[in-house]
């Protein structure tokens, strides 16, 4: 190999690691917040979500709603939401969910909107969206068709995810209603679920 060859090839070795380097994600800015660098995070994070990060967006609207590090901008932040929701971020899809639900920040309340943001997420695996989304299907509220198998399913994973006390007292609720067959059906449903989105 000539010596223009292995120049070349180190050149091109050298630009792909120090682009990769350069590449911006919300993971990247997490690692620097959790440094206790804020404000080069929230930095990294603008660049990651210009670049479309979702995460990064939904990062950035946290931060400039809970004004810890910045100064609180609420357009900013609800800004950032929507660019998190249109990268498919379940965290992002949850809080929307729960700004329609709610009717607050300027958007109109508008039940089925939310019940969509948060099936989106809970399908994703959204804790928060889990349980919110097994309360719209025990009940078929929203515009969803009640089913009473898959809220159990979304009770069990959104128990299993951390929502403990809450999804524990709907599970012994729901459970009141169904057939043993239901409810071995739901368990299969959440253990699929889990296998699909290891």
């Amino acid at each position: 190999m000539s010596l223009v060859g292995v120049f070349t090839r180190t050149f091109l070795l050298t630009f792909a690691l120090s682009a990769s380097a350069l590449a911006y994600s919300e993971e990247e800015g997490q690692d620097i917040f959790q440094r206790g660098l804020y404000e080069e995070a929230i930095l990294h994070w603008k660049k990651a979500a210009e670049a479309g990060d979702a995460g990064a967006a939904y990062r950035l609207s946290v931060e400039y709603s809970n004004a810890i590090v910045v100064k609180r901008d609420m357009q900013l932040a609800l800004d950032y939401l929507e660019a998190s929701v249109e990268g498919n971020d379940p965290r992002g899809l949850q809080d929307m969910g729960s700004l329609y639900d709610e009717g607050i920040f300027g958007y109109q309340q508008d039940p089925e909107k939310a019940a969509q943001f948060y099936l989106r997420a809970a399908a994703m695996g959204n804790s928060a969206a889990m349980f919110n989304a097994a309360a719209i299907l025990e009940l078929g509220e929203a515009g969803v068709a009640q089913d009473r198998v898959e809220a159990y399913k979304f009770y069990v994973l959104s128990r299993d995810a951390g929502f403990y006390p809450l999804a524990v007292k709907a599970l012994e609720n729901i459970t009141a209603v169904m057939t043993p067959e239901e409810i071995a059906e739901a368990e299969t449903r959440a253990e699929q679920f889990l296998k699909a989105n290891k």
